[in-house]
Protein backbone atom coordinates (compact mmCIF):
# COMPACT_ATOMS: atom_id res chain seq x y z
CA UNK A 1 0.00 0.00 0.00
CA UNK A 2 1.15 3.54 -0.83
CA UNK A 3 0.19 5.11 2.53
CA UNK A 4 0.41 8.82 1.67
CA UNK A 5 -1.38 8.39 -1.66
CA UNK A 6 -4.05 6.22 0.00
CA UNK A 7 -4.80 8.86 2.64
CA UNK A 8 -5.17 11.60 0.01
CA UNK A 9 -7.43 9.45 -2.17
CA UNK A 10 -9.50 8.48 0.88
CA UNK A 11 -10.02 12.14 1.83
CA UNK A 12 -10.98 12.93 -1.76
CA UNK A 13 -13.56 10.14 -1.96
CA UNK A 14 -15.13 11.15 1.37
CA UNK A 15 -15.45 14.76 0.16
CA UNK A 16 -17.19 13.66 -3.04
CA UNK A 17 -19.69 11.52 -1.13
CA UNK A 18 -20.37 14.38 1.30
CA UNK A 19 -21.10 16.67 -1.67
CA UNK A 20 -23.57 14.08 -2.95
CA UNK A 21 -25.28 13.98 0.46
CA UNK A 22 -25.37 17.79 0.61
CA UNK A 23 -27.27 18.03 -2.69
CA UNK A 24 -29.63 15.11 -1.96
CA UNK A 25 -32.64 17.15 -0.81
CA UNK A 26 -32.40 19.65 -3.66
CA UNK A 27 -31.85 16.93 -6.27
CA UNK A 28 -34.83 14.84 -5.15
CA UNK A 29 -37.20 17.79 -4.97
CA UNK A 30 -38.22 17.35 -8.61
CA UNK A 31 -37.36 15.44 -11.77
CA UNK A 32 -36.06 18.65 -13.31
CA UNK A 33 -33.63 19.11 -10.42
CA UNK A 34 -32.50 15.48 -10.42
CA UNK A 35 -31.66 15.18 -14.11
CA UNK A 36 -30.92 18.77 -15.21
CA UNK A 37 -30.05 20.67 -11.98
CA UNK A 38 -33.09 22.86 -12.51
CA UNK A 39 -31.64 24.02 -15.85
CA UNK A 40 -29.80 26.72 -13.91
CA UNK A 41 -26.06 26.01 -14.39
CA UNK A 42 -23.95 29.03 -15.36
CA UNK A 43 -21.12 29.22 -17.88
CA UNK A 44 -18.21 28.81 -15.45
CA UNK A 45 -19.58 25.73 -13.68
CA UNK A 46 -21.00 24.36 -16.93
CA UNK A 47 -17.65 24.60 -18.72
CA UNK A 48 -15.84 22.61 -16.02
CA UNK A 49 -18.70 20.09 -15.81
CA UNK A 50 -18.71 19.48 -19.57
CA UNK A 51 -14.92 19.28 -19.67
CA UNK A 52 -14.85 16.82 -16.76
CA UNK A 53 -17.59 14.68 -18.32
CA UNK A 54 -15.53 14.33 -21.51
CA UNK A 55 -12.09 14.04 -19.90
CA UNK A 56 -12.46 10.46 -18.75
CA UNK A 57 -9.82 7.89 -17.82
CA UNK A 58 -9.36 7.44 -21.56
CA UNK A 59 -8.18 11.04 -21.93
CA UNK A 60 -5.52 10.48 -19.28
CA UNK A 61 -4.53 6.85 -18.71
CA UNK A 62 -5.84 5.62 -22.06
CA UNK A 63 -4.22 8.34 -24.16
CA UNK A 64 -0.83 7.97 -22.46
CA UNK A 65 -0.86 4.16 -22.46
CA UNK A 66 -1.94 3.84 -26.09
CA UNK A 67 0.45 6.65 -27.10
CA UNK A 68 3.45 4.75 -25.76
CA UNK A 69 2.17 1.33 -26.91
CA UNK A 70 0.96 2.29 -30.40
CA UNK A 71 3.02 5.43 -31.09
CA UNK A 72 2.41 9.14 -30.72
CA UNK A 73 0.50 9.36 -34.06
CA UNK A 74 -2.21 7.25 -32.39
CA UNK A 75 -2.29 9.69 -29.47
CA UNK A 76 -2.51 12.64 -31.90
CA UNK A 77 -5.43 11.08 -33.79
CA UNK A 78 -7.19 10.61 -30.49
CA UNK A 79 -6.27 14.06 -29.20
CA UNK A 80 -7.18 16.01 -32.34
CA UNK A 81 -10.58 14.32 -32.48
CA UNK A 82 -11.24 14.83 -28.77
CA UNK A 83 -10.26 18.51 -28.72
CA UNK A 84 -12.38 19.15 -31.83
CA UNK A 85 -15.41 17.70 -30.01
CA UNK A 86 -16.42 20.95 -28.44
CA UNK A 87 -16.13 23.41 -31.37
CA UNK A 88 -18.01 20.81 -33.41
CA UNK A 89 -20.67 20.56 -30.70
CA UNK A 90 -20.78 24.34 -30.28
CA UNK A 91 -21.83 24.99 -33.86
CA UNK A 92 -23.86 21.87 -34.64
CA UNK A 93 -26.04 21.14 -31.63
CA UNK A 94 -25.26 22.93 -28.32
CA UNK A 95 -27.59 25.92 -28.62
CA UNK A 96 -30.16 24.22 -30.82
CA UNK A 97 -30.73 21.22 -28.59
CA UNK A 98 -30.94 23.44 -25.50
CA UNK A 99 -33.71 25.44 -27.21
CA UNK A 100 -35.73 22.24 -27.66
CA UNK A 101 -36.58 22.35 -23.94
CA UNK A 102 -36.11 18.59 -23.37
CA UNK A 103 -34.09 16.95 -20.59
CA UNK A 104 -32.59 13.84 -22.22
CA UNK A 105 -31.39 12.75 -25.64
CA UNK A 106 -34.12 10.11 -26.08
CA UNK A 107 -36.68 12.77 -25.14
CA UNK A 108 -35.37 14.92 -27.99
CA UNK A 109 -35.77 12.01 -30.40
CA UNK A 110 -39.37 11.62 -29.22
CA UNK A 111 -40.07 15.33 -29.71
CA UNK A 112 -38.56 15.34 -33.20
CA UNK A 113 -39.38 11.85 -34.52
CA UNK A 114 -41.87 10.17 -32.20
CA UNK A 115 -42.11 7.39 -29.63
CA UNK A 116 -40.68 4.56 -31.73
CA UNK A 117 -37.38 6.38 -32.21
CA UNK A 118 -37.31 7.31 -28.53
CA UNK A 119 -37.63 3.68 -27.41
CA UNK A 120 -34.79 2.52 -29.64
CA UNK A 121 -32.68 5.48 -28.49
CA UNK A 122 -33.20 4.52 -24.84
CA UNK A 123 -32.05 0.96 -25.53
CA UNK A 124 -28.89 2.21 -27.28
CA UNK A 125 -28.22 4.73 -24.48
CA UNK A 126 -28.48 2.08 -21.77
CA UNK A 127 -26.24 -0.41 -23.59
CA UNK A 128 -23.74 2.19 -24.77
CA UNK A 129 -23.38 4.02 -21.46
CA UNK A 130 -23.14 0.77 -19.49
CA UNK A 131 -20.30 -0.40 -21.71
CA UNK A 132 -18.70 3.06 -21.53
CA UNK A 133 -18.48 2.60 -17.77
CA UNK A 134 -16.22 -0.43 -18.26
CA UNK A 135 -13.03 1.50 -19.17
CA UNK A 136 -13.69 3.91 -16.28
CA UNK A 137 -14.05 1.01 -13.86
CA UNK A 138 -11.01 -0.70 -15.40
CA UNK A 139 -8.94 2.40 -14.70
CA UNK A 140 -10.26 2.64 -11.14
CA UNK A 141 -9.29 -0.99 -10.57
CA UNK A 142 -5.77 -0.46 -11.90
CA UNK A 143 -5.22 2.62 -9.76
CA UNK A 144 -6.87 1.16 -6.69
CA UNK A 145 -4.96 -2.11 -6.81
CA UNK A 146 -1.65 -0.27 -7.17
CA UNK A 147 -2.18 2.48 -4.61
CA UNK A 148 -4.36 0.75 -2.03
CA UNK A 149 -2.56 -2.57 -2.21
CA UNK A 150 -5.76 -4.56 -2.79
CA UNK A 151 -6.57 -6.91 -5.64
CA UNK A 152 -7.94 -5.51 -8.90
CA UNK A 153 -11.46 -6.91 -8.50
CA UNK A 154 -11.90 -5.46 -5.00
CA UNK A 155 -10.62 -2.08 -6.20
CA UNK A 156 -13.14 -2.04 -9.06
CA UNK A 157 -15.99 -2.79 -6.64
CA UNK A 158 -14.95 -0.30 -3.94
CA UNK A 159 -14.26 2.67 -6.22
CA UNK A 160 -17.17 1.82 -8.52
CA UNK A 161 -19.61 1.93 -5.63
CA UNK A 162 -17.97 5.14 -4.42
CA UNK A 163 -18.88 7.23 -7.44
CA UNK A 164 -22.26 5.52 -7.74
CA UNK A 165 -23.30 6.61 -4.25
CA UNK A 166 -22.81 10.36 -4.69
CA UNK A 167 -24.22 10.36 -8.23
CA UNK A 168 -27.32 8.45 -7.17
CA UNK A 169 -27.87 10.61 -4.09
CA UNK A 170 -27.33 14.05 -5.56
CA UNK A 171 -28.31 13.67 -9.22
CA UNK A 172 -27.22 16.37 -11.67
CA UNK A 173 -26.71 18.90 -8.86
CA UNK A 174 -24.08 16.75 -7.17
CA UNK A 175 -22.59 15.58 -10.45
CA UNK A 176 -22.16 19.11 -11.79
CA UNK A 177 -20.54 20.57 -8.70
CA UNK A 178 -18.33 17.56 -8.00
CA UNK A 179 -17.24 17.80 -11.64
CA UNK A 180 -16.21 21.41 -11.01
CA UNK A 181 -13.86 20.19 -8.27
CA UNK A 182 -12.73 17.15 -10.24
CA UNK A 183 -11.97 19.15 -13.37
CA UNK A 184 -9.81 21.56 -11.36
CA UNK A 185 -7.92 18.67 -9.73
CA UNK A 186 -7.26 17.09 -13.14
CA UNK A 187 -5.89 20.29 -14.65
CA UNK A 188 -3.69 21.20 -11.68
CA UNK A 189 -2.32 17.67 -11.37
CA UNK A 190 -1.53 17.38 -15.09
CA UNK A 191 0.16 20.80 -15.07
CA UNK A 192 2.38 19.93 -12.10
CA UNK A 193 3.33 16.55 -13.55
CA UNK A 194 4.18 18.09 -16.94
CA UNK A 195 6.39 20.75 -15.34
CA UNK A 196 8.26 18.12 -13.34
CA UNK A 197 8.86 15.99 -16.45
CA UNK A 198 10.10 18.94 -18.51
CA UNK A 199 12.36 20.07 -15.68
CA UNK A 200 13.95 16.66 -15.24
CA UNK A 201 14.58 16.35 -18.99
CA UNK A 202 15.86 19.93 -19.40
CA UNK A 203 13.07 21.11 -21.67
CA UNK A 204 10.69 19.91 -24.36
CA UNK A 205 13.23 19.26 -27.14
CA UNK A 206 15.42 17.22 -24.86
CA UNK A 207 12.40 15.25 -23.61
CA UNK A 208 11.42 14.23 -27.14
CA UNK A 209 15.01 13.21 -27.93
CA UNK A 210 15.16 11.09 -24.77
CA UNK A 211 11.81 9.46 -25.57
CA UNK A 212 12.82 8.53 -29.13
CA UNK A 213 16.25 7.33 -28.01
CA UNK A 214 14.76 4.90 -25.48
CA UNK A 215 11.56 4.00 -27.40
CA UNK A 216 12.19 4.46 -31.17
CA UNK A 217 8.66 3.26 -32.03
CA UNK A 218 7.20 6.20 -30.08
CA UNK A 219 7.27 8.37 -33.20
CA UNK A 220 6.25 5.68 -35.69
CA UNK A 221 2.97 4.95 -37.45
CA UNK A 222 2.09 1.49 -36.16
CA UNK A 223 -1.52 1.11 -37.32
CA UNK A 224 -3.32 1.20 -40.70
CA UNK A 225 -4.66 4.62 -41.71
CA UNK A 226 -8.24 3.48 -41.11
CA UNK A 227 -7.52 3.03 -37.40
CA UNK A 228 -6.36 6.62 -37.03
CA UNK A 229 -9.24 8.03 -39.06
CA UNK A 230 -11.83 5.87 -37.30
CA UNK A 231 -10.53 6.91 -33.88
CA UNK A 232 -10.55 10.58 -34.94
CA UNK A 233 -14.16 10.33 -36.16
CA UNK A 234 -15.34 8.50 -33.04
CA UNK A 235 -14.01 11.18 -30.72
CA UNK A 236 -14.86 14.13 -32.99
CA UNK A 237 -18.55 13.23 -32.72
CA UNK A 238 -18.51 12.13 -29.10
CA UNK A 239 -19.80 15.38 -27.62
CA UNK A 240 -22.73 15.30 -30.01
CA UNK A 241 -23.79 11.66 -29.70
CA UNK A 242 -22.87 10.83 -26.09
CA UNK A 243 -25.95 11.23 -23.86
CA UNK A 244 -23.70 11.91 -20.85
CA UNK A 245 -22.22 14.95 -22.61
CA UNK A 246 -25.43 16.12 -24.29
CA UNK A 247 -27.24 16.26 -20.92
CA UNK A 248 -24.85 19.06 -19.88
CA UNK A 249 -26.54 21.26 -22.47
CA UNK A 250 -29.91 20.62 -20.85
CA UNK A 251 -28.57 21.74 -17.45
CA UNK A 252 -27.46 25.16 -18.78
CA UNK A 253 -29.52 28.27 -18.06
CA UNK A 254 -30.17 28.87 -21.73
CA UNK A 255 -28.83 28.25 -25.25
CA UNK A 256 -26.25 31.04 -24.98
CA UNK A 257 -24.87 29.60 -21.74
CA UNK A 258 -24.69 26.13 -23.30
CA UNK A 259 -22.63 27.43 -26.20
CA UNK A 260 -20.31 29.48 -24.01
CA UNK A 261 -19.78 26.50 -21.71
CA UNK A 262 -18.77 24.39 -24.73
CA UNK A 263 -16.32 27.08 -25.87
CA UNK A 264 -14.51 27.33 -22.53
CA UNK A 265 -14.59 23.57 -22.01
CA UNK A 266 -12.75 23.25 -25.33
CA UNK A 267 -9.82 25.28 -23.99
CA UNK A 268 -9.72 23.21 -20.81
CA UNK A 269 -9.76 19.96 -22.79
CA UNK A 270 -7.02 21.17 -25.13
CA UNK A 271 -4.70 21.74 -22.17
CA UNK A 272 -5.24 18.14 -21.00
CA UNK A 273 -3.99 16.73 -24.30
CA UNK A 274 -1.00 19.08 -24.40
CA UNK A 275 -0.08 17.84 -20.93
CA UNK A 276 -0.91 14.28 -22.00
CA UNK A 277 1.63 14.41 -24.83
CA UNK A 278 4.30 15.54 -22.35
CA UNK A 279 3.35 12.73 -19.94
CA UNK A 280 3.40 10.13 -22.72
CA UNK A 281 6.84 11.37 -23.79
CA UNK A 282 8.01 11.06 -20.19
CA UNK A 283 6.68 7.51 -20.13
CA UNK A 284 8.43 6.59 -23.39
CA UNK A 285 11.68 7.98 -21.96
CA UNK A 286 11.46 5.57 -19.02
CA UNK A 287 11.82 2.51 -21.28
CA UNK A 288 9.56 0.32 -19.13
CA UNK A 289 6.90 -0.61 -21.68
CA UNK A 290 8.08 -4.23 -21.95
CA UNK A 291 7.88 -4.69 -18.19
CA UNK A 292 4.21 -3.65 -17.92
CA UNK A 293 1.51 -6.30 -18.15
CA UNK A 294 -1.06 -3.59 -18.93
CA UNK A 295 0.01 -0.52 -20.90
CA UNK A 296 -2.72 1.57 -19.27
CA UNK A 297 -0.50 1.44 -16.16
CA UNK A 298 2.07 3.63 -17.95
CA UNK A 299 0.52 6.79 -16.51
CA UNK A 300 0.75 5.36 -12.98
CA UNK A 301 4.41 4.50 -13.53
CA UNK A 302 5.15 8.02 -14.77
CA UNK A 303 3.50 9.53 -11.69
CA UNK A 304 5.52 7.34 -9.34
CA UNK A 305 8.78 8.09 -11.14
CA UNK A 306 8.52 11.88 -11.39
CA UNK A 307 6.44 12.90 -8.34
CA UNK A 308 6.86 12.85 -4.57
CA UNK A 309 4.32 10.78 -2.57
CA UNK A 310 2.20 13.84 -1.69
CA UNK A 311 2.09 15.11 -5.27
CA UNK A 312 1.52 11.55 -6.50
CA UNK A 313 -1.47 11.30 -4.16
CA UNK A 314 -2.94 14.48 -5.64
CA UNK A 315 -2.33 13.18 -9.17
CA UNK A 316 -3.91 9.82 -8.38
CA UNK A 317 -6.90 11.75 -7.04
CA UNK A 318 -6.90 13.56 -10.39
CA UNK A 319 -7.02 10.24 -12.25
CA UNK A 320 -9.88 9.05 -10.08
CA UNK A 321 -11.55 12.42 -10.68
CA UNK A 322 -11.37 11.76 -14.42
CA UNK A 323 -12.98 8.38 -13.88
CA UNK A 324 -15.71 9.59 -11.55
CA UNK A 325 -16.59 12.74 -13.50
CA UNK A 326 -17.33 10.69 -16.60
CA UNK A 327 -18.87 7.64 -14.96
CA UNK A 328 -21.36 9.68 -12.93
CA UNK A 329 -22.61 11.37 -16.11
CA UNK A 330 -23.06 7.96 -17.75
CA UNK A 331 -25.05 6.68 -14.78
CA UNK A 332 -27.29 9.73 -14.94
CA UNK A 333 -27.92 9.17 -18.67
CA UNK A 334 -28.83 5.52 -18.06
CA UNK A 335 -31.17 6.29 -15.15
CA UNK A 336 -32.90 9.10 -17.03
CA UNK A 337 -33.40 6.85 -20.05
CA UNK A 338 -35.09 4.11 -18.05
CA UNK A 339 -36.93 6.08 -15.34
CA UNK A 340 -38.09 9.10 -17.38
CA UNK A 341 -38.17 7.95 -20.98
CA UNK A 342 -39.52 4.42 -20.45
CA UNK A 343 -41.15 4.04 -17.02
CA UNK A 344 -42.97 7.37 -16.76
CA UNK A 345 -43.58 7.68 -20.49
CA UNK A 346 -45.01 4.23 -21.18
CA UNK A 347 -45.48 2.21 -17.98
CA UNK A 348 -46.84 4.59 -15.33
CA UNK A 349 -47.68 8.05 -16.64
CA UNK A 350 -49.18 9.01 -13.28
CA UNK A 351 -45.99 8.26 -11.35
CA UNK A 352 -45.01 11.02 -8.92
CA UNK A 353 -41.74 12.86 -9.31
CA UNK A 354 -40.45 11.26 -6.11
CA UNK A 355 -41.21 7.79 -7.49
CA UNK A 356 -39.42 8.53 -10.75
CA UNK A 357 -36.31 9.92 -9.06
CA UNK A 358 -36.19 6.96 -6.66
CA UNK A 359 -36.41 4.61 -9.62
CA UNK A 360 -33.54 6.55 -11.21
CA UNK A 361 -31.55 5.93 -8.02
CA UNK A 362 -32.17 2.18 -8.26
CA UNK A 363 -31.30 2.09 -11.97
CA UNK A 364 -27.95 3.72 -11.23
CA UNK A 365 -27.11 1.00 -8.71
CA UNK A 366 -28.10 -1.76 -11.15
CA UNK A 367 -26.18 -0.23 -14.08
CA UNK A 368 -23.10 0.27 -11.93
CA UNK A 369 -23.24 -3.37 -10.81
CA UNK A 370 -23.41 -4.59 -14.41
CA UNK A 371 -20.48 -2.35 -15.38
CA UNK A 372 -18.44 -3.67 -12.45
CA UNK A 373 -19.07 -7.29 -13.48
CA UNK A 374 -17.89 -6.60 -17.05
CA UNK A 375 -14.85 -4.58 -15.87
CA UNK A 376 -13.55 -7.51 -13.83
CA UNK A 377 -12.41 -8.99 -17.17
CA UNK A 378 -11.97 -5.90 -19.43
CA UNK A 379 -11.89 -6.67 -23.17
CA UNK A 380 -9.24 -4.17 -24.40
CA UNK A 381 -7.04 -1.14 -23.77
CA UNK A 382 -8.99 1.74 -22.23
CA UNK A 383 -8.62 4.04 -25.25
CA UNK A 384 -9.83 1.33 -27.63
CA UNK A 385 -12.89 0.52 -25.49
CA UNK A 386 -13.86 4.20 -25.44
CA UNK A 387 -13.23 4.35 -29.20
CA UNK A 388 -15.73 1.52 -29.66
CA UNK A 389 -18.37 3.34 -27.61
CA UNK A 390 -17.82 6.59 -29.49
CA UNK A 391 -17.94 4.80 -32.83
CA UNK A 392 -21.09 2.92 -31.90
CA UNK A 393 -22.93 6.03 -30.72
CA UNK A 394 -21.83 7.95 -33.81
CA UNK A 395 -23.06 5.16 -36.06
CA UNK A 396 -26.46 5.06 -34.35
CA UNK A 397 -27.17 8.64 -33.25
CA UNK A 398 -24.91 10.98 -35.21
CA UNK A 399 -26.87 11.69 -38.37
CA UNK A 400 -30.41 11.15 -37.03
CA UNK A 401 -29.62 13.80 -34.41
CA UNK A 402 -27.85 16.35 -36.61
CA UNK A 403 -30.24 16.00 -39.53
CA UNK A 404 -33.13 16.12 -37.08
CA UNK A 405 -31.89 19.55 -35.98
CA UNK A 406 -30.86 20.95 -39.36
CA UNK A 407 -33.08 19.26 -41.99
CA UNK A 408 -36.85 19.70 -41.76
CA UNK A 409 -37.45 16.91 -44.27
CA UNK A 410 -35.93 14.22 -42.00
CA UNK A 411 -38.79 12.06 -40.76
CA UNK A 412 -39.54 9.14 -38.46
CA UNK A 413 -38.94 6.28 -40.96
CA UNK A 414 -35.65 7.91 -41.98
CA UNK A 415 -34.51 8.29 -38.37
CA UNK A 416 -35.46 4.68 -37.57
CA UNK A 417 -33.63 3.37 -40.63
CA UNK A 418 -30.54 5.46 -39.92
CA UNK A 419 -30.39 4.60 -36.24
CA UNK A 420 -30.92 0.86 -36.65
CA UNK A 421 -28.91 0.55 -39.87
CA UNK A 422 -25.91 2.39 -38.44
CA UNK A 423 -25.97 0.47 -35.15
CA UNK A 424 -26.33 -2.95 -36.80
CA UNK A 425 -23.61 -2.21 -39.35
CA UNK A 426 -21.27 -1.14 -36.54
CA UNK A 427 -21.92 -4.30 -34.51
CA UNK A 428 -21.40 -6.55 -37.53
CA UNK A 429 -18.07 -4.88 -38.28
CA UNK A 430 -16.91 -5.14 -34.67
CA UNK A 431 -17.79 -8.83 -34.53
CA UNK A 432 -16.41 -9.85 -37.94
CA UNK A 433 -13.35 -7.52 -37.81
CA UNK A 434 -12.89 -7.10 -41.57
CA UNK A 435 -11.09 -3.77 -41.12
CA UNK A 436 -8.50 -2.15 -38.89
CA UNK A 437 -9.01 -1.59 -35.18
CA UNK A 438 -11.63 1.11 -34.27
CA UNK A 439 -12.23 1.89 -37.96
CA UNK A 440 -15.86 0.70 -37.95
CA UNK A 441 -17.55 4.16 -37.94
CA UNK A 442 -15.87 5.00 -41.26
CA UNK A 443 -18.32 2.53 -42.83
CA UNK A 444 -21.23 2.46 -40.38
CA UNK A 445 -21.78 6.22 -40.02
CA UNK A 446 -22.13 6.86 -43.79
CA UNK A 447 -24.56 3.92 -43.95
CA UNK A 448 -26.67 5.70 -41.31
CA UNK A 449 -26.45 9.02 -43.20
CA UNK A 450 -27.55 7.47 -46.50
CA UNK A 451 -30.44 5.64 -44.87
CA UNK A 452 -31.76 8.76 -43.11
CA UNK A 453 -31.70 10.78 -46.34
CA UNK A 454 -32.98 8.13 -48.76
CA UNK A 455 -35.75 6.75 -46.55
CA UNK A 456 -36.90 10.26 -45.57
CA UNK A 457 -37.14 11.28 -49.23
CA UNK A 458 -39.03 8.10 -50.17
CA UNK A 459 -41.65 8.53 -47.43
CA UNK A 460 -44.05 11.23 -46.33
CA UNK A 461 -42.54 14.47 -44.98
CA UNK A 462 -43.03 15.40 -41.32
CA UNK A 463 -46.11 17.37 -40.31
CA UNK A 464 -46.13 21.15 -40.51
CA UNK A 465 -46.01 21.29 -36.69
CA UNK A 466 -42.82 19.22 -36.60
CA UNK A 467 -41.20 21.35 -39.29
CA UNK A 468 -42.07 24.50 -37.37
CA UNK A 469 -40.51 22.94 -34.28
CA UNK A 470 -37.27 22.43 -36.22
CA UNK A 471 -37.32 26.13 -37.09
CA UNK A 472 -37.70 26.96 -33.39
CA UNK A 473 -34.38 25.22 -32.67
CA UNK A 474 -32.74 28.03 -34.65
CA UNK A 475 -34.97 30.87 -33.54
CA UNK A 476 -32.17 33.11 -32.33
CA UNK A 477 -29.37 31.68 -34.46
CA UNK A 478 -28.52 35.09 -35.84
CA UNK A 479 -27.74 36.54 -32.43
CA UNK A 480 -24.00 36.95 -31.91
CA UNK A 481 -23.16 34.85 -28.90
Amino acid sequence: MQLTETIIIGIYLVLMVLMGIYFTRRAHSSENDYWTAGKSINTFVGAFALFAALASSSSLMGAVGSGVALGVPFLFAYGFGAVAILPFTLFLVAGQIRRSGVSTLPEFFKQRFGKSVQIIAVFIVVVGMTFYMVPQLTASGLIGSYVLGIDYTTAVIVLGLGFTIYAALGGMWAITYTDLVQGAIMLIGMLILSVLILTQHNGFASLIQDALAVTPTFGEITQPWMSYFGLFLAFLWFGIVSPSAVMRNFASRDARTARRSAMWACLLYLSVFVFGFIVASGGAALGIADSLTNMDMMFVSVIEHYMSPILAGIMFAGLIAAIMSSADAMLLAISAGVARDIYKEYINKEASEKTVTRLGFIIMIVASTIGILIAIEPPQLIAIMVGWVGGGLLSAFGFPLVLGIWWKRANTPGALAGMLGGAITFLVLVITKPFSLVSEPIIAAPVSLILVIVVSLLTQPPSVAVQERVESYHSDAKIIE
